[in-house]
């Protein structure tokens, strides 16, 4: 990007940038700035890699980008397409912030956006100002907080993403069958203590046939029962195996959307070759179950 100035202001160009997670946050004061992209694919090809979260955090900016122009006031939140040429001008006392978010964790929950066009999300939606509250909360306390606090925070900023790529007038969305698959999968996954959940249950959120869904996961050499199956034991393996040894097998089994301990039990010892009972027996601090 090339910056110039408004005529008659000189001052030093005043931004920072941090990562959390994959996701990249740029702080920048932009008053009386012009801001032109220029050709090429960006620092190790940021640009084909990303989308622009832009939160106009103070001022008035204007973007202009393939013929379209749009003017943002403090507060407004737009998601363009930063491989696309365009021009940033921020009037005076101008401050925003843009996250670069990746298209590969985007499509990882089912979404691929194909839109050329900016989107400019409803400042009137309560969803939107949770999303920019957030967003802000972030920036604050993000260069400060652990790398682990950092991926969280990260993981969930781009969950909620679905705010503005869900909205109907958002840009257009492409979910092909293997986008729906990850996204069937990660519901899924978020799901499994859930004793309801079953074909049914996941085949309405997605928004499909029960009969296209089981398709989907017979074509990955699996089905949605079987998966959800695996989940819960791996859940449950991970809580045995990193979890308090205290947690009573029947509170484990509970967790992970078993409807009874025996059949945790069981099906436990079929995937792993031993019980739930032998896992928490070899860990100090055993109690009773």
């Amino acid at each position: 990007m090339e910056c110039q100035f408004e005529k008659g202001v000189t001052r030093e160009l005043l931004t920072a940038s941090w990562y959390m997670g994959d996701l990249r946050f740029e702080a920048a004061e932009l008053s009386g700035q012009q801001w032109t992209w220029m050709p090429g694919p960006g620092l190790d090809g940021w640009r084909k890699n990303t989308l622009l979260l832009f939160l106009i955090e103070s001022g008035t900016i204007e973007i202009e980008q393939d013929g379209n122009r749009v003017e943002l006031g403090e507060g407004s939140l737009l998601l363009f397409d930063g491989s696309i040429k365009y021009t940033q001008t921020a009037r005076a006392d101008s401050r925003g912030m843009i996250l670069r978010v990746s298209k590969a964790s985007l499509e990882t929950r089912g979404k691929v956006l194909s839109s050329r066009e900016m989107f400019v999300a409803d400042a009137a939606s309560p969803d939107v100002a949770l999303l920019k509250s957030l967003i802000a909360g972030a920036a604050a306390y993000g260069e400060q907080c652990s790398s682990y606090g950092a991926r969280l925070v990260a993981e969930h900023l781009t969950d909620l993403m679905e705010i503005i790529t869900d909205d109907l007038a958002a840009p257009k969305r492409v979910t092909s069958s293997d986008a729906l698959l990850r996204q069937a999968k990660r519901f899924i996954e978020r799901n499994v203590a859930n004793e309801q959940i079953d074909i049914d249950f996941v085949a309405a959120a997605m928004g499909v046939s029960r009969r296209y869904l089981t398709k989907l996961f017979e074509r990955d050499g699996s089905s949605v029962m079987r998966y959800l199956l695996q989940q819960r034991l791996a859940r449950a393996n991970k809580i045995l195996t990193n979890g308090d040894n205290r947690v009573r097998i029947s509170d484990i089994a509970w967790q992970c959307g078993f409807v009874s301990a025996a059949h945790f039990s069981r099906v436990f010892k079929k995937q792993y070759g031993t019980s739930p009972t032998a896992i928490q027996r070899v860990r100090p601090g055993h109690s009773a179950k």
